[in-house]
Order: C-alpha cells, then sequence, then structure tokens
C-alpha cells in the first residue's frame, strides 16, 4: 500500500507549472505524473480484492476491467498507433453483449494492476520528455475496416490524459456503490 496521502499529492502538485519542463511535451502535461496517476493508484488501492468483478450492470466492466481498459488504452495508443507495436488487448467482448466484458489479462490483486499500470504508463511518458516540437505530428492509422484515420500526438496524449480521470472516476464511483469511500482528489 501507498504511504503516500491525497494531501502530499495536491501539496506537491501546486509547486509545478509548465515552466518546470520547458521545450518539453511534459510542459502541456505536468500534473499527469504527480497527481492523475498517483490518485488513480490511490482508488485502485482502496478497492478490495473481493470487489474486483463488482460492475453496476451486467453489460459494464468491472471494476477490475476499469483498470485494465486503462492500462489497455494506453498501449493501443501509443505502441500500437504511434509506434506501430503489435496489440494485445487486456478486456475483450463477452460472447453475450448483455453480460459485458471478459478479463484477457490476469491480476489477481491491487498491486498486480497498479504494477500494469505503470508498466503501460511507460509508453507515454517516453514521449513526454521529446521536445515541444513534436506535439504536431501527425500520425497516420489504417483500422482493418474503414477510412485511414489522422491524429496528432498532442491529440493522441491529450485523449490518453483524459481517459485516465474519465476512468478514474468511474472507478471512484463504483467505490462509492461498493459502500467504500473512495480517496480524496
Amino acid at each position: 500500500m501507498s504511504t503516500t496521502t491525497a494531501v502530499d499529492l495536491r501539496d506537491a502538485g501546486k509547486k509545478l507549472s509548465a515552466a518546470d519542463h520547458a521545450g518539453t511535451i511534459r510542459s502541456f502535461y505536468p500534473f499527469w505524473d504527480v497527481q492523475y496517476r498517483p490518485f488513480l493508484n490511490l482508488a485502485v488501492e482502496a478497492l478490495p480484492v473481493e470487489r474486483f468483478d463488482f460492475k453496476p450492470r451486467p453489460e459494464m466492466m468491472t471494476a477490475r476491467q476499469v483498470v485494465l481498459h486503462i492500462a489497455e488504452v494506453d498501449r493501443w495508443w501509443i505502441d500500437h498507433i504511434v509506434e506501430g507495436k503489435p496489440y494485445v488487448d487486456y478486456v475483450v467482448s463477452h460472447a453475450d453483449p448483455a453480460q459485458g466484458f471478459t478479463d484477457a489479462y490476469d491480476a489477481p490483486d491491487d498491486a498486480s494492476l497498479i504494477a500494469l499500470l505503470a508498466e503501460c504508463h511507460l509508453a507515454p511518458q517516453r514521449w513526454l520528455e521529446h521536445p515541444a516540437a513534436e506535439l504536431g505530428r501527425v500520425i497516420q492509422f489504417q483500422p482493418e475496416k474503414g477510412p485511414e484515420r489522422r491524429y496528432t500526438l498532442h491529440w493522441i496524449l491529450d485523449h490518453l490524459q483524459e481517459h485516465d480521470i474519465h476512468h478514474r472516476a468511474q472507478l471512484n464511483l463504483y467505490l462509492r456503490l461498493m459502500g467504500v469511500t473512495p480517496p480524496s482528489i
């Protein structure tokens, strides 16, 4: 378990700005690794192992699947779309859509989920130290079906940061529905 508190994270973040990372992509994302991700980790740590398979409705992702999805999306966008590497799903659609999803990755406890989040977040982190001029780089992607798509690196990184925050909020809602007080953000 982490000994870092929400107050510690907020206090550390209050001292940061884009100026701390001038000229790098990280200057656009100074809080991602010092606040957003650590607060996500606190939510994962608050998740009782016996409630990993909780979901409010049958067609939704379980709490564990929400975390697996955050990790897989980091890898999908950066490793696969930006860098062209192979991709593996961590959560897949259930054969019966009314049942939602199935785990495709074994994560039996919060430590394994946090380790996976950290490992998969290395992909976006690699880009944060690149020069800010790289943000305008256009990434072309040809899906198996449909027209070619184009994204700027800036849009992809913004999407990933927003994705983290969105699903962290979802996980915090799940905690409340379980009767667990989520960590303060």
